[in-house]
């Protein structure tokens, strides 16, 4: 093209062409200064302002980009290219509204317009109405089949409805069409890290960024690598994503997030009202906002969410789900019970709605565990595993003080709080036998030699999370489900059971919007089956395994006689008293839990019997969990 323009250097589309070349290999300054030259030679040219555009845009000088696609418009008021470019220009500003508006027009012009249509179900996804805009680019992939951009959006809509498989596959067809496509490996690490397969989100993250460095693929590594325990490494990864784009507002939240995890209160409250200012219609920043500090009746906050609630009704469901929880905790700070429960009830409903979650399949995992584990098989596998000493396991339900009792170890000068760790399960449920089959039938296949080797790999993630450590701890609740491995294959570890009031549990889980997982918790029926199936699989590893392998402490307890419970919780551990073990809010660590806010405060009383101002609220979940509850 070089050679063209030296031949004949007045062709205003050799410039653009050459113009569109520079830009789709990143030389974007040659690309401007081509494009200059295109209008210049040209100013009648609707597609060498387009074009001009396009580089303006992908430098990030919107208004240049902007004032080009118009004066394209101006020339050919059809020229669908601007139309569609005009678009962008509106979703990149966060108008999606205005993008929705323009994306239309092209298609009002040109029905089969396919870069607008996939640009439409893109920002459709964007609005949380992934289901409206699974519509639109489900035709857009029937028209063009071998569309990667449209799979990619599949995927983020499928990822929204939290509709993992089908998510995964839409990004497998994305890669597979396009072997350097960044977002979709993006989308595919997301996949993994929603299922808690970190160690391969990671890999798919890391994989992007080789192919291009994004501000995005940054703070979706920030993310992974916070659940994983590495704080270090996931404020190193928010900042890369925030020094390369300072607007980029999934970096803001998940850096907010990270915050609010070490204890940084003020600091994560700064962060949401960044993300907030930069998309002021995002109701994720205001969902946040409310759980890092409590609601005042006067709050700003508050009364945009009230507003936002008049068109509740006919938002989105993603979106909807997110401000019932966010109303249903604003007026529950404000002691407004009876206007709080049905936001809850209402945000659970419409959650239940899009996630699967079998109750009589998580009865059968307990039956099985149950099959499993007996006294007999027990005996002939022990005296192998690892035998460190530096694992503390706290389990238990969720929302059952596990995260306080984590925190109160943690205060000890030996011990390093490593929150909720994947490894465990992940390591335990590796399938075994022929054919292959998962945690527990996969407990029939185990050797003294896999129990040593699981022991170990197990004790070697941990340390990577504080090398030094005497001891660290991993207060994954749902660790419960493998209490009788844990005392095969990590003999000498301590384990602590926490138990709290079963119907204050549950409560406390209903009223939470998990970031992932606990898929039982949006049902009140699904929620009390769940907890009796765990109080079956607690006992049964109090009849099947010697007295003292596990510890047990009851949350009531434990705030009612907060030093000498602590005193022999401390004393189990194996460790000398402490007296920080008083004032675990004052720890400086890693919570990322639901209670993040809560372990920051000294240790208070006020969530017992919490759910008496629910009472008339809780019929079917107070019917499921009869078997459970004391009597009398």
């Amino acid at each position: 093209m070089g050679k063209a323009i030296k031949c004949h250097p007045m062709i205003a589309q050799f410039y653009a062409n050459r113009a569109e070349m520079c830009r789709l290999i990143d030389n974007l300054d040659q690309a401007i200064a081509d494009g200059q030259q295109a209008v210049k030679i040209d100013p009648k040219s609707a597609i060498a302002h387009s074009n001009l555009g396009i580089a303006w845009y992908h430098k990030g000088e919107l208004d240049k980009a902007e004032a080009c696609q118009q004066e394209a418009l101006r020339l050919d008021p059809a020229y669908l290219p601007a139309i569609n470019n005009l678009g962008s220009i509106c979703r990149d500003r966060k108008d999606r509204p205005g993008a929705v508006a323009m994306y239309r027009k092209a298609l009002a012009l040109r029905p089969d317009f396919i870069e607008s249509a996939n640009n439409l179900g893109a920002v459709l996804v964007e609005m949380e109405d992934p289901e409206e805009g699974l519509k639109v680019l489900i035709d857009v992939i029937r028209a063009r089949p071998n569309y990667a951009e449209a799979h990619c959006n599949v995927g983020n809509a499928f990822l929204a409805l939290e509709n993992f498989p089908k998510a995964e596959l839409a990004f497998q067809n994305a890669t597979r069409l396009q072997k350097d496509y960044v977002e979709a490996y993006e989308g595919l690490a997301r996949c993994a890290q929603e299922q808690r397969n970190l160690k391969e989100a990671e890999a798919f993250a890391q994989q992007a960024l080789d192919l291009k460095p994004r501000p995005a693929t940054y703070s979706l590594l920030g993310g992974i690598y916070s659940e994983q325990s590495f704080p270090e490494k996931a404020t190193l990864a928010y900042d890369k994503a925030l020094g390369m784009n300072p607007e980029l507002v999934s970096a803001w939240l998940g850096k907010g997030h990270l915050q609010m995890e070490l204890g940084k209160m003020d600091e994560a409250e700064a962060s949401f009202q960044r993300a907030l200012d930069l998309d002021p219609g995002n109701i994720a920043p205001r969902l946040s906002l409310t759980q890092v500090r409590k609601t005042k009746a006067d709050d700003e906050n508050f009364a945009a969410l009230q507003e936002a609630g008049k068109d509740i009704a006919t938002m989105p469901a993603t979106k909807a789900i997110s401000l019932h929880f966010a109303l249903g905790k604003a007026y529950e700070d404000l002691k407004q019970h009876d206007e709080a429960f049905p936001h809850y009830l209402e945000g659970c409903r419409l959650k239940r709605e899009r996630i699967e979650y079998n109750a009589d399949n998580n009865h059968l995992i307990a039956q099985n565990i149950a099959k499993m584990f007996t006294k007999e098989r027990l005996a002939a596998l022990r005296g192998a595993g690892d035998d460190s000493r530096t694992p503390i396991f706290v389990l238990g339900m969720p929302r059952s003080g596990t995260t306080l009792t984590e925190t109160i170890i943690a205060s000890h000068p030996d011990v390093y709080g490593a929150g909720e760790l994947p490894d465990l399960l992940q390591i335990i449920g590796k399938p075994l036998g022929e054919p292959e089959v998962g945690y527990p039938l996969n407990v029939e296949f185990l050797s003294h030699e896999e129990l040593t080797r699981m022991g170990a790999q197990y004790v070697e993630q941990l340390k990577t999370r504080s090398p030094g450590a005497k001891h660290i701890t991993d207060k994954m609740p749902a660790n419960y489900l493998g209490v009788g491995l844990i005392h095969l294959m990590l003999p000498n570890a301590k384990i602590i059971h926490v138990r709290r009031n079963p119907v204050d549990t549950c409560l406390s889980a209903f009223t939470r919007l998990f970031n992932k997982s606990q898929h039982q918790s949006y049902d009140m029926r699904d929620l009390g089956r769940y907890y009796c199936d765990y109080m079956s699989i607690m006992a049964h590893w109090r009849d099947v395994l010697p007295t003292g392998s596990f510890y047990e402490i009851q949350y009531e307890d434990l705030v009612a006689n907060q030093e000498e419970e602590s005193r022999k919780l401390i004393a189990y551990c194996g460790l000398e008293w402490n007296e920080a073990c008083l004032d675990p809010h004052k720890t400086e660590r890693n919570v990322k839990t639901a209670s993040v806010t809560q372990v920051r405060q000294p240790v208070y009383k006020s969530s017992v019997e919490r759910w008496r101002v629910y009472e008339k609220f809780l019929g079917p979940l107070l019917e499921e969990l009869q078997p459970v509850l004391p009597k009398g």
